[in-house]
Parts: C-alpha cells; structure tokens; sequence
C-alpha cells in the first residue's frame, strides 16, 4: 500500500511517545484548559510566533484535533473561536490535559453529548493506555461509540482496577442512565460470550 493511501486512514502521526508535535500539543493543551479562542489571542497567551502558531491550528484542524464553535466580533469583524473536537478531547487526555477542566468546558460546548461527559468523569480511574486505543478507533472510525467505551472498561476491570474503582466507576456511570443501561447489557453480553468460549476448553 503507498504512503498516500495509509494516509487516507491514519490522520495523526502517533507513536509510543509523542502524539503531536510540540507546537501542537501547546495549542491543544492551552485550548483544552480555556474557553473557546481565537488564533490570535492564542498567539498573545503563548507569547508565540503568528504564523506558526496560525499552521499549527490549520493541522490541528485538518486533523479534526479542533474546530470553530463561536465566532468573536472585534472593530466591526468576525474572528472564528476555536476548540477541541471529541477526538481533540481524547488526544488531550492522552497528553495529560486537567480531566476537571476538560469536563467544564465541553459540558458547555457540547451540553447534549453526554457519552463524552460520562468519559471525562471516568477518565481519572481509566489508563493513558486506553485513551490512546479510544483515539485510534475515533480516527479509524470518524466518531466514538459507545460499545469502544465498553470495550476500554471491560478490559481494564479484568486487569487494572481494584474492587474500590470498579465501584467508583459503576457510580459514576449510574449518573448516566443511558450509558449505564447499554453498559450493562453489553456486559452481560460479553459475559455469555465468554463463558460460552470457555466450555469449549472442558
């Protein structure tokens, strides 16, 4: 396969180590821990260089890292007013962006988007490791489902939460009914698919 075609399906250039380049990831965190900006006031809070700090939001939007969600009027003009999209949320976490201010700000940019609060509150128990599998199926897929979510708990349940987060993670997910529901019923689910596989070892 060429280098154009994996591209078509790998928008962001992950390793092991560093999910973006340094400049990027300045943005993005900056832009995680405020409220919606401008390039140009990004510019000012990081006492960096226009240009590249205005080729770094461009990526960051072709990457659909961000994307304008208000437009701020100054003399007369209309300025667009950037933050993260869900999959930016997502890469933030990974980059260890503050999960308190994550969750203020999208429940009042994206108020309806209650399996992405239901994520950030869970976030603090989960592990890195996941979120970086949860950025992998956004940009593999275009959008996160809940069954991906599923999958990242279940997993870590069995192997990386103690009894006392389990619970706290049950807890938290109760406040969301709709996704402590389908939760349920995907465990179950999973469970008898499970215990099925496993006659087929007696």
């Amino acid at each position: 396969m060429s280098r154009e075609k994996q591209a078509e399906h790998t928008l962001l250039p992950f390793t092991a180590q560093e999910l973006l380049p340094p400049l990027q990831k300045r943005v993005l965190l900056y832009l995680a821990e405020s409220d919606p900006q401008t390039i140009n006031e990004t510019v000012k809070a990081l006492k960096g260089n226009y240009k590249s700090t205005w080729l770094a939001f461009n990526s960051l939007e072709k990457n659909r890292l961000i994307q304008k969600v208000t437009l701020k009027w100054y003399r007369g003009r209309e300025y667009p007013q950037f933050w993260l999209t869900e999959g930016g949320v997502f890469v933030a976490l990974c980059e260890e962006a503050s999960t308190a201010a994550l969750f203020e700000k999208s429940a009042g940019i994206y108020p309806e988007n209650k399996v992405l609060h239901c994520l950030l509150e869970i976030s603090p128990i989960l592990s890195t490791e996941g979120f970086r599998a949860l950025c992998f199926s956004f940009f593999r897929n275009g959008k996160l489902e809940q069954s991906d979510i599923d999958m990242l708990i279940a997993s870590q349940m069995q192997h990386k939460l103690t009894v006392e987060e389990a619970k706290q993670l049950v807890e938290i997910m109760k406040k969301y009914p709709e996704q402590y529901k389908r939760f349920s019923e995907d465990m179950k689910q999973l469970q008898n698919n499970v215990e099925k596989i496993a006659l087929l070892f007696e």
